[in-house]
């Protein structure tokens, strides 16, 4: 999400021709990802960092499923989808990273555990976690469709806009790594509690929002930080007729840059793709640009750095 100049020329996304499709695409996430397919990751790269969570499901009598960390299972790794925030020229907007991590039997425990605990960064130094104000997740309970996330609450410094995009953030995170979950409630020792922040009623159930008024309108999928030629980036967008800028800068200058369609263009989430080749030795920056269709300036990108070795 770098800016490197506001000058992007909007002909270069409309100088492709235009296919709209009508459904999702799947894109296999991976073995060990349990996120949606239609908004699936690249395969996960061997040097993203580790948590040490390490949760255990057991059950009630109810027949639902109570998940606690009172005994320590052996720890199954897992790839786990986490969501963080970012700042775009249509407000707060969130974005998707993946994380190596021992689950136990409860990804969507293990994940949210790692999100709020202890302030945990995100890996793209443009994005931002809302949490790691001291709350911590004490227990989830699960029942069919909704989820019970039991939290010690501190209450959050937040506006409305924020405040929702911080409970957006378990929503997404929650229904990505236990995709049985559909609704989300929380308490806080067991009894309901009025709000995070003083702004929206924590009192409901919450579920996914329609993605183009959640996510970031373009994402650059995570990539290691030293890659191999040739080089292939890949992402997902919502943009107006698919159109994808992208631009290449090396050492902070740029070298390359032209347009890519997605797969489908809003509301349908697409994959898209952009062929590098084979890059000389160095540091390099590529950004993802969503154009305004009515200026051509650039109203949203996300970007990654990696090197070439």
């Amino acid at each position: 999400m770098n800016r490197f100049g506001r000058f992007a020329r909007l002909f270069l996304v409309l100088a492709f021709p235009v296919s709209l499709v009508s459904c999702h695409v799947a894109i296999d996430p991976g073995p060990n990802s349990t996120e949606s397919p239609s908004l699936s990751p690249a395969p996960s790269p061997s040097n993203w960092p580790s948590s040490t969570a390490s949760p255990s499901i057991s059950p009630t009598a109810s027949g639902s499923e109570t998940t606690s960390p009172s005994s320590t299972p052996s720890a199954l790794q897992k790839a786990v989808a986490l969501y963080y925030v970012g700042k775009t020229e249509l407000g707060f907007r969130l974005y998707r990273e993946f994380r190596n991590m021992p689950v136990g039997h409860d990804a969507g425990l293990a994940s949210l555990r790692f999100l709020v605990k202890n302030k945990q960064r995100p890996l793209d130094g443009d994005y931002f976690n809302l949490w790691g104000n001291g709350s911590t997740i004490n227990y989830i309970n699960y029942t069919g469709e909704k989820a019970t996330v039991d939290i010690s609450v501190v209450p959050l410094n937040a506006g409305s806009e924020t405040e929702l995009r911080a409970i957006d953030q378990l929503v997404w995170t929650l229904t990505a790594n236990h995709p049985a979950t559909k609704f989300v409630n929380f308490t806080s020792g067991g009894k309901k509690f009025e709000s995070f922040a003083g702004h929206v009623d924590a009192r409901k159930a919450f579920s996914r929002e329609l993605h183009y008024e959640v996510l970031a309108p373009v994402w650059v999928d995570q990539v290691a930080k030293i890659m191999s030629n040739p080089v292939v980036m890949r992402g997902t967008a919502c943009t107006f007729e698919a159109g994808v800028h992208w631009q290449l800068f090396r050492d902070g200058e740029m070298i390359r840059e032209g347009s890519t369609l997605a797969s489908g263009g809003c509301p349908i989430r697409g994959a898209w793709t952009v062929s590098l080749g084979i890059l000389r030795s160095g540091d390099y920056l590529f950004s993802a640009q969503d154009i305004s269709a009515k200026d051509g300036s650039i109203t949203q990108e996300d970007s990654k750095d990696f090197s070439i070795r």
